[in-house]
């Protein structure tokens, strides 16, 4: 993937050097600017909050979350089925290998992940759920300050509580201006 994203490959999505590496040494996220946001790995503890196994056969959840900003849900990950340490990439590519000849690949279309502007004081939430056939069961909600993230990978841990069953997360924060091949870089 990586190869058919980057400029040797072809797919240079949107193009050259966009000064990522000032942003990276910068580490914190710039007011006004807009960034891609995902967790890349959700760790839950053994037990769900009231201590009792997530599921009647035993098995670990199947884990899901979504990311609210501003008050509304602006995205929803895939399902991770039997885990308490689920991980996603934030790149996801779905097609046919002959869509490949003559064609590239935009980031829009391989990045799964929400957008969201960095202002002062803005906050978003992740709300993180064990996905069940009858009905999806509340795992914990997190909010998070967006000035306490920086470019790259940001990792949070957290005691278990009558409302949260969450460990760990870790969220990556990518600036969205970014050419192809220096998200797939950040997301590995």
């Amino acid at each position: 993937l990586y190869w058919l994203l980057s400029d040797e490959g072809g797919g240079g999505g949107s193009g050259g050097d966009s000064g990522f590496g000032a942003a990276i040494a910068s580490g914190k996220l710039k007011e006004g600017k807009t960034y891609y946001l995902f967790a890349s790995e959700i760790e839950l503890f053994p037990k769900n909050p009231e201590n009792d196994p997530w599921d009647g056969d035993d098995s670990a959840p199947d884990v899901r979350y979504r990311i609210l900003w501003q008050g509304n849900e602006v995205f929803e990950s895939d399902k991770k089925e039997d885990s308490l340490i689920a991980d996603w990439s934030g790149l996801s590519v779905e097609f046919d290998w002959t869509d490949l000849v003559g064609k590239s690949l935009s980031p829009d279309k391989v990045i799964k992940a929400a957008r969201v502007r960095y202002e002062k004081g803005g906050r978003v939430a992740l709300e993180v759920e064990d996905v069940d056939l009858a009905s999806d069961d509340e795992v914990g909600r997190i909010e998070l300050d967006l000035g306490k993230l920086r470019v790259g990978r940001n990792e949070f841990a957290y005691e278990k509580n009558a409302l949260s069953a969450v460990r760990r997360i870790v969220l990556r924060a990518l600036p969205v201006d970014s050419g192809v091949k220096d998200l797939v870089a950040l997301m590995q």
